[in-house]
């Protein structure tokens, strides 16, 4: 029997979490597994002696943003310093033990020996037939051949034969036969026997920026949860290799539909290359004559990284702990040009200019698109994950849709999205479909049309013009 009053109360007051940077700092000397940490006076005895403990030092401490938060907590990781790795050439290797043939050879005749089913050379026997293995492998003496685009040189030892090729380039598809022929088009075989191939591939330089993506990569095999990636590198050929690394983190369209996770990253990077150019997206770069005491790409995330992920310039910011380096105009001019940003000073106001990506996006706008994508994203699997059931009517488009219209109104307050000054509402449009929309394959699929949505971003001022008249009007 049922109570006749009954009283539940529930408690709806738990804690958010805040929304902040997840920031992942690679360290170049010596390995650390990827650890979280929230306190400087840790990471110092953790990383001591380290350039990582004073970057993050600088990426700590920057009490004079305009913020009113500052950043506490990066994730760590530490690798080998990253070396040049030198390649090695391919080589084809024929043995000859017992050789002979089951058609006889004439002296003075030019032969085609074809190696590993592929590569034909042309071979001349002497005034007198080749009687032995160390006769055989002389007939190779200073041959040169190129086959799939690969030289290879020949040096003759004993009984062997070793090709080599004048390039680290790998090969492929040889297999361990050896055969003579009477003619170029390989038809007419001698039935050359007791001769072997063997082939080693070979593999080109591996430079220093190129085992450092791959240290890189091999930690996101490990914990590939992390956004912004600052490192204690500063040559440009590191500092490149990670901005193009950043700009592929971004899966395109057809890889998600292909079911490629999307853990798009942004790197902050510095030199101190006044002719330095970054040409890429997702990555941006400052310029400074002191790096690895200012850290300015450290400063630079610590004092406006804790607006995140509100939207804020990049420009006009002033980091704690860096000085304006010495730079003529017309330096000034080349960075500018090369989309590198630099600590300025005009009319004796300093702060960061210009707050732009290499591809000439703002750096703002990036990291607006990726919120709304995340956010977007998330909304979309709670709503799924909460609801024992959706269906595929519009009503049930329209559930869907709501994690849409939750995700731009969050951009909306956030300043990512303009607000229309009248309704002070975002300046958005989603179009949701219908279930008449639908065609048959999806409804079977229980796939739902795409929804489409566009919003205008907020933008920035980043510069202004005044011009005015002033006029001095005598009284009559």
């Amino acid at each position: 029997m049922s109570k006749d009053i009954q009283v539940y109360t529930a408690i709806d007051a738990k804690v958010a979490p805040a929304e902040r940077l997840d920031i992942l700092v690679l360290s170049t000397e010596g390995k650390a597994e990827m650890k979280t940490y929230n306190d400087l006076d840790l990471i110092k005895q953790a990383f001591s002696g380290k350039k990582v403990a004073s970057l993050i030092d600088r990426l700590f401490n920057q009490d004079h943003t305009l913020a009113d938060t500052l950043i506490r907590k990066v994730r760590i990781a530490g690798i080998d310093n990253p070396q040049n790795t030198g390649g090695e050439p391919s080589t084809l290797t024929a043995v000859f033990i017992g050789v002979g043939t089951e058609k006889p050879l004439e002296p003075s005749t030019t032969y085609y020996a074809k190696l590993g089913g592929k590569a034909v050379i042309p071979v001349k026997t002497g005034k007198t037939i080749p009687d032995s293995d160390n006769a055989y492998a002389a007939l190779f003496k200073s041959v040169a051949f190129t086959a799939d685009d690969v030289e290879f040189t020949a040096k003759v030892n004993s009984n062997g034969v070793i090709f080599t090729s004048t390039t680290r380039t790998p090969i492929s598809g040889y297999d361990e036969t050896v055969g003579l022929y009477a003619d170029e088009s390989c038809m007419e075989s001698m039935g050359l026997t007791g001769a072997q191939l063997v082939a080693q591939s070979g593999h080109a330089d591996v430079t220093r920026a190129e085992n450092l993506v791959a240290a890189l990569e091999a930690l996101r095999d490990i914990d590939d949860d992390f956004y912004i990636v600052l490192t204690d590198v500063t040559d440009a050929d590191c500092v490149t290799a990670l901005c193009v690394w950043a700009e592929s983190t971004e899966p395109t369209e057809a890889a998600l539909g292909a079911g490629v996770e999307d853990h798009r990253k942004f790197y902050f990077g510095q030199t101190s290359n006044k002719g330095y150019r970054n040409t890429h997206g997702r990555s941006a770069v400052i310029y400074t004559d002191k790096p690895v005491t200012d850290w300015a790409d450290a400063a630079w995330v610590g004092c406006v990284g804790p607006f995140w992920p509100e939207s804020v310039t990049w420009k006009w910011k002033v980091p704690d702990g860096i000085a304006p380096p010495d730079l003529r105009d017309s330096e000034r001019d080349i960075l500018e040009e090369n989309l590198v940003n630099f600590f300025t000073v005009e009319y004796k106001h300093q702060y960061i200019k210009n707050g732009t990506c290499g591809d000439g996006n703002f750096i703002d706008n990036v990291l607006g698109a990726d919120y709304i994508t995340h956010q977007m994203r998330e909304n979309l699997y709670n709503i799924f994950l909460a609801n024992p059931k959706i269906g595929y009517t519009d009503a049930g488009f329209a559930v869907v849709a709501s994690g849409v219209y939750a995700a731009l109104n969050r951009a909306t307050a956030l300043h990512i999205i303009a607000k229309d000054p009248e309704s002070n509402s975002g300046i958005y449009t989603v179009t949701i479909p219908k279930r008449a929309d639908a065609t048959d394959e999806q409804a079977r699929n229980r796939t739902m049309p795409n929804i489409v949505w566009e919003a205008q971003l907020e933008g920035a001022v980043h510069s202004a013009k005044v011009r005015g008249t002033l006029r001095v009007t005598l009284n009559q």
